[in-house]
């Protein structure tokens, strides 16, 4: 009984944190092998141990996150002219995973170059609305998804100009990290926000190869352009819907609450074992 009720937990989990994504690519023509992994709820005092190492703390919302799933994976294959193609890759790096993304050297490799190099040979790119970021003692990086080796989301924290009618310390003066996609020139493109907003954004587009470049002026290579037209043709559609800033607004909204749901299941689980012992 308890593990029925656990599985019905579990499905109603995913169906909420994916927004019916898993059941609407289950039921997509062409579709193949949709696998989530399922992932035990963060332990407090790897996150408690994690903000201490990098003296940063994570965002509530990605915080909540790690409290009710460490970490998450969908992938999907689509068949096409008789191949069956791994297509969909949506992934959010577990917190022993959220490593720092810095511009030293690896001993072994101390000729290879860091991000840091390559910034120091770039001239600074201006963003209307967005600083962008620096690899430096400044700013911390820290990646969500290594996008299979075509770039890197990362969680950024900036440090903000200082202000005269502020004391240090103060927490108006701890700028909230947004969400930045790194590409492999070491360009830097705006993406997100906040957590939430990068975490629907992802689902939207289904984890669609390159989907990050579509919010570029890189944008989707013609391959990648080929199954957006197949399995998300409103998605292509020239518009504002192309600009991060517009996605405060759209439909589609994804419930920080589900977190918090998940987050108290293991504790629920334990009294039940320990009644029956």
């Amino acid at each position: 009984m308890a593990s029925q009720e656990e599985e019905s937990f579990q499905n109603f989990f995913t169906e909420s944190l994916t927004l019916g994504l898993v059941k609407l690519l289950e039921e997509t023509p062409g579709v193949q092998g949709v696998e989530m992994t399922r992932y035990n709820p963060c332990d407090r005092m790897v996150l408690t141990s994690w903000e201490q190492r990098y003296s940063c703390s994570l965002p509530n919302d990605l915080k909540n996150f790690y409290f009710a799933s460490d970490g998450f994976k969908l992938i999907w294959n689509y068949e096409y002219a008789g191949e069956v193609l791994p297509i969909g890759n949506m992934k959010i790096n577990k917190v022993s995973e959220l490593r720092r993304v810095g511009g030293f050297k690896p001993q072994e490799d101390a000729d290879v170059l860091t991000p840091l190099d390559i910034e120091m040979c770039q001239q600074q790119k201006l963003n209307s609305r967005h600083p962008v970021p620096n690899i430096g003692s400044k700013c911390k990086l820290f990646e969500l998804d290594g996008c299979q080796g075509l770039g890197k989301v990362c969680l950024v924290y900036q440090q903000p100009p200082p202000r005269k009618d502020l004391m240090p310390g103060d927490p108006a003066l701890t700028e909230q990290p947004t969400i930045w996609l790194l590409d492999r020139c070491f360009d830097w493109h705006f993406i997100a926000d906040d957590f939430t907003t990068y975490f629907r954004m992802m689902l939207v587009h289904k984890g669609l190869p390159q989907w990050q470049f579509k919010f570029t002026p890189i944008g989707l290579t013609p391959w990648a352009e080929q199954f957006f037209a197949l399995l998300a043709p409103h998605l292509l559609q020239s518009g504002t819907q192309d600009l991060p800033n517009n996605w405060d607004a759209t439909c589609n909204l994804l419930d920080p609450a589900i977190f918090k749901i998940k987050s108290k299941q293991p504790k629920t689980e334990l009294k039940q074992q320990g009644v029956a012992n």
